[in-house]
């Protein structure tokens, strides 16, 4: 069950501490605890869809009985939310050491990539008009250079959502 998709309902609800635990870095671990309770104290089978229908069905209801259960458990709901905090401080940690070509590849490449089109598509025919230079990139050259970009950055991105889950990373 994918307790994050409720994350918005609770906080628009003004269950704010438990919607942003859900949707914090935590939100998959801790989802099905803070879900439970929620389903309960709505009076709704544990499931997503569920609890977000009963907010969305009775807002004002869901809203007093979110509050009751955000001040019942306030400690726990804390605890929670000072681990999302040092998880999302380690992980911002760890993305800094890693230093500039470990993040910077992609965009500097990405800025290369629009370089060379900003030069073929623009620039070069103006070369060609004003001084008669060809400087032009073939677009079939640029095409390609583009196309395989697409693909790395993209695709990357793709199949790290998609095979990241699967592999619990």
């Amino acid at each position: 069950m994918d307790w994050k998709s409720i994350a918005g309902p609770l906080a628009q609800a003004g269950a704010t501490t438990l919607g942003t635990i859900i949707g914090g870095p935590l939100g998959n671990a801790v989802g099905g605890v803070v879900g439970r309770a929620a389903a309960e104290v709505l009076g709704v089978e544990p499931t997503p869809e569920a609890v977000a229908d009963q907010i969305a069905r009775d807002p004002d209801d869901a809203a007093a009985r979110l509050n009751e259960l955000e001040t019942a458990r306030a400690d726990e709901w804390a605890a929670l939310q000072a681990e999302s905090l040092k998880l999302m401080q380690q992980l911002a940690a760890q993305e800094s050491s890693e230093g500039w070509l470990s993040w910077g590849w992609r965009p500097a490449l990405s800025w290369i990539i629009a370089a060379i089109i900003l030069q073929t598509f623009i620039i070069a025919p103006w070369m060609k008009a004003l001084f008669g230079l060809d400087v032009a990139v073939s677009y079939d050259n640029v095409i390609g250079i583009s196309s395989i970009w697409l693909i790395i950055y993209g695709g990357g991105h793709t199949a790290k959502a998609i095979f990241g889950k699967r592999l619990g990373s």
